[in-house]
C-alpha cells in the first residue's frame, strides 16, 4: 500500500515504492499512436491544473512513466503534510506511515547523495551509516520489514520543496529509534553536516534550551534532508526557537521563496531571524512570502525587532500575520520595502483595526531599536505613549495608509473597527478608477453589525469589477436584534465565492444573488443565538450555477425548501446543512430533495437523528453519493 495514500479512498498519494511503473509501451494507456502525439510540456500543464486532485494523481501515477516523472514532484512536494491532511485513519496508522516515509526519505539522501562540488566525483551510494553516523541505527526489525524501501531507485527527497518542521517527527522515534534514550548527545559542533559553515550562534538568546538526544535527532536528519537539494527548497517552516539550528544552510537556500516562524514570544531574540533574512536577501532576494504568527501576546508586537523582520524582507508579495492576534492594530505602524508590490496581505478576522497608530508610536520604536533585549517595562512604556497619542486622536479612521500603498493588493483579509475605513476606496473609484487596486479576494470581520455592513457595503462598490471572493463575518449578535438590510443591487461579475456569518446572513437580501452570475460557492452561517430563519430560502434558486451550498446554524429547513433546491440547483456537487431547525422536514422529504440532485457528490449533514437514521437507508442505495454524518464522528472517536 501506498505510504501516503489513506485508507479513504478520496485521499490517496504517491507510493513511495523502490521500483518504476511499466513503461508506456508495455502497457499502452490510450489506442497506438495517441499517446506519443501529445507533448510533455501539455501534459505539464495538465497536471499542473489537477494538483489540488490527489485521487487523479494518484491514478495517473501509475500509467507510464513519464506521467509517474510527472506526477511525482506534485505529491512529494510536502509530504509530512500530506499524511497530516488523511482524516481516515486513526493516528497510530498515520505515525507509523509517518515512519514508513521518513525512512524512505533519510535512505534517499544515501543513494542519492549531491556532491559538494562540481569538479569532484557524485558520490551517489555513499555509505548509510557514514551519513547518519551521528545518530543510532534505525532498527534492524523495521528494516526488515520494510526493505523495499532500503534502496529506492527514485528520488523522491529532491521532489519535497516545502519544509514544514512544525510537525514533529519525534513521534516516530519509537518506531524507528526504539533504543534511542539509551544514547548521549554527541558533542558535535552545532552544524555537523556543514563543517565549513562560518555562522556561528547568537550571542544573546532569551531561551536557553537543553539540547536532549530527541531534539539532537530530530534536527540532525531534517538538516542533512534539508542539504540534500537546498537549492531547490521553497518553503520553510519552523518554530523560531529551531532557527538557529538551521542558520547554517541559509546561504544554500538559493530558491527560497517562503518562510514561516512560529512561537515568537516577547522574551525570545528575534536577532536570528534577521540576520537569517537579511543575509538570505543579500544573496539572493528570493523571499517574497513571510508568515509569523505566536501567543496572542500583545507585547510581542511592542518590540520593535518584530517590525524590523518584516522590513528586512526587500520585495514582499505576501506577508501572512493571519497568527497574530494583535497585528492588525499595528498596521500603519508596519514599514515595508517596496509596498508596492505587496500582493496579499492577511491579518486574524478575530481582531479589528482602530485607529492606526501614529508618529508617536513610530517614534518609540525608533528609540527603542536601540536596545539589545527589550524589556517589559519599555513595552508599558510604548503602550503608554500609543494610548495617550490615540485619545487625541480621531477615533474613526478614514483611510488605512499601508493598505493604499499595495498597488497590486489583490487578497486582503482584516478585521475592522470602524466603519469609514473603506470610504477612501469609494472615492477612488467614482474620481479615478484606474488607481484603486484589483482586489479579488476580500475577507473582513468586525465585533459591530453596523461596521462591517457599511465596511462591505463600500468595498463591494468600490472593487465590484475585480472581487472573485468575499468573506463576510459579524463577530458578535448586536445588543438589540433589528434589522439591518444588507445586499446590493450592482453586478458583480467575478464573484464566484460567497460567506457570510452572524448579522449578515440574518439580514442578507438574497435578491441580491441574481446580480452575481458566476457565484459557484456560497455559505451562510448563523450562530446559535441568532433569530431562526426559513423564509426566503426559496430565493437560493436566484444563483443557479451553485455547486455548493452552506447552510449552517438556525435555518429553517423544510420539505418544501429541500425540493425546491433539488429542482432548481441542477449543478449542485456539495450540500452541507449543520444544525440546521428541521421540524418540519422529514426523512422522507429530504431524501426526495436529494434524488433530484442528480450532480451530487458530497453531502455533510448534521440535522438530528431522525434525519441521519433515513439518510443511513439512503447510503446504501446511492453508493457513489458520500454522505458525511455527524454520527460518523460521534462513531469514529468512540
Amino acid at each position: 500500500m501506498s505510504l501516503l495514500a489513506s485508507d479513504n479512498s478520496q485521499q490517496p498519494c504517491a507510493p513511495p515504492c523502490s521500483t518504476l511503473p511499466p513503461s508506456p509501451e508495455d502497457t499502452p494507456p490510450f489506442p497506438p499512436g495517441c499517446g506519443r502525439l501529445l507533448p510533455e510540456e501539455c501534459l505539464q500543464g495538465i497536471f499542473e491544473c489537477l494538483a489540488q486532485e490527489l485521487p487523479t494523481l494518484h491514478s495517473l501515477l501509475l500509467v507510464s512513466r513519464t506521467f509517474f516523472r510527472i506526477a511525482l514532484p506534485f505529491l512529494y512536494a510536502s509530504p509530512f503534510d500530506l499524511l497530516e491532511s488523511s482524516l481516515a485513519c486513526s493516528s497510530q496508522e498515520r505515525t507509523r506511515r509517518h515512519a514508513s516515509l521518513l525512512y524512505l526519505l533519510m535512505n534517499c539522501c544515501s543513494e542519492f547523495q549531491q556532491a559538494p562540488d562540481k569538479n569532484m566525483p557524485d558520490p551517489a551510494g555513499i555509505s548509510h551509516d557514514k551519513l547518519w553516523k551521528n545518530i543510532p541505527q534505525v532498527s534492524s526489525t523495521f528494516e526488515a520489514t520494510h526493505r523495499s524501501l532500503k534502496t529506492p531507485l527514485v528520488d523522491y527527497l529532491s521532489a519535497y520543496r516545502h519544509y514544514h518542521l512544525c510537525v514533529s517527527l519525534s513521534r516516530t522515534f519509537p518506531i524507528l529509534f526504539p533504543n534511542l534514550q539509551s544514547h548521549d548527545v554527541p558533542a558535535l559542533d552545532p552544524f555537523p553536516n556543514d563543517p565549513n559553515s562560518q555562522a556561528k550562534p547568537s550571542s544573546s538568546q532569551g531561551h536557553s534550551t537543553t539540547m536532549t538526544i530527541t531534539m539532537f535527532a530530530r534536527n540532525e536528519i531534517e538538516r542533512t534532508m534539508l542539504q540534500h537539494r537546498p537549492e531547490l527548497v521553497r518553503t520553510l517552516s519552523l518554530p523560531i526557537q529551531r532557527l538557529q539550528a538551521f542558520l547554517s544552510i541559509g546561504p544554500k537556500l538559493s530558491s527560497l521563496e517562503r518562510l514561516e516562524l512560529y512561537g515568537v514570544s516577547w522574551d525570545y531574540d528575534l536577532d536570528p531571524a534577521i540576520e537569517f533574512l537579511q543575509e538570505h536577501t543579500r544573496l539572493f532576494g528570493t523571499i517574497r512570502e513571510f508568515k509569523i504568527a505566536g501567543p496572542n501576546d500583545v507585547r510581542a508586537l511592542q518590540k520593535p525587532r518584530l517590525h524590523r523582520i518584516l522590513k528586512a524582507i526587500k520585495y514582499p508579495k505576501v506577508i501572512d500575520l493571519s497568527r497574530y492576534r494583535e497585528a492588525t492594530r499595528d498596521l500603519n505602524s508596519f514599514e515595508l520595502q517596496n509596498a508596492h508590490g505587496l500582493e496579499q496581505l492577511l491579518f486574524d478576522l478575530d481582531y479589528g483595526a482602530g485607529s492606526g497608530p501614529t508618529a508617536v508610536y513610530a517614534a518609540a520604536v525608533e528609540a527603542a531599536d536601540s536596545i539589545s533585549l527589550p524589556s517589559p517595562a519599555m513595552a508599558t512604556s510604548v503602550s503608554t505613549l500609543v494610548q495617550n497619542d490615540l485619545s487625541v486622536k480621531d477615533k474613526d479612521q478614514t483611510t488605512l495608509g499601508l493598505i493604499q500603498q499595495c498597488a497590486k493588493l489583490s487578497t486582503l483579509q482584516l478585521g475592522v473597527q470602524t466603519s469609514t475605513a473603506f470610504s477612501w476606496a469609494v472615492d477612488r473609484y467614482n474620481f479615478d478608477p484606474l488607481s484603486l487596486q484589483q482586489l479579488k479576494i476580500l475577507h473582513l470581520s468586525s465585533p459591530r453589525t453596523e461596521t462591517i455592513k457599511q465596511v462591505l457595503d463600500d468595498c463591494l462598490y468600490a472593487f465590484r469589477d475585480s472581487l472573485e471572493d468575499v468573506k463576510g463575518i459579524a463577530l458578535k449578535l448586536s445588543p438589540v436584534p433589528s434589522p439591518i438590510p444588507f445586499g446590493w443591487t450592482w453586478p458583480l461579475q467575478r464573484l464566484s465565492v460567497l460567506s457570510l456569518q452572524g448579522e449578515l446572513a440574518v439580514w442578507f437580501d438574497l435578491e441580491s444573488l441574481k446580480f452575481c452570475p458566476r457565484l459557484t460557492e456560497l455559505c451562510l452561517v448563523l450562530y446559535p443565538y441568532s433569530p431562526p430563519q426559513a423564509d426566503h430560502l426559496d430565493k437560493l434558486v436566484l444563483a443557479p450555477g451553485l455547486t455548493t451550498l452552506s447552510l449552517m446554524g438556525r435555518w429553517i429547513v423544510t420539505d418544501a425548501t429541500m425540493q425546491h433546491i433539488g429542482e432548481k440547483l441542477d449543478k449542485l456537487k456539495r450540500l452541507v446543512l449543520e444544525g440546521c431547525q428541521t421540524d418540519t422536514l422529514t426523512g422522507d422529504g429530504m431524501v426526495t430533495g436529494l434524488d433530484k440532485i442528480q450532480t451530487l457528490t458530497k453531502v455533510d449533514i448534521a440535522l438530528g437523528v431522525g434525519i441521519e437514521a433515513a439518510l443511513k437507508e439512503y447510503r446504501l442505495r446511492r453508493p457513489c453519493l458520500e454522505i458525511a454524518m455527524r454520527s460518523d464522528d460521534l462513531l469514529r472517536h468512540e
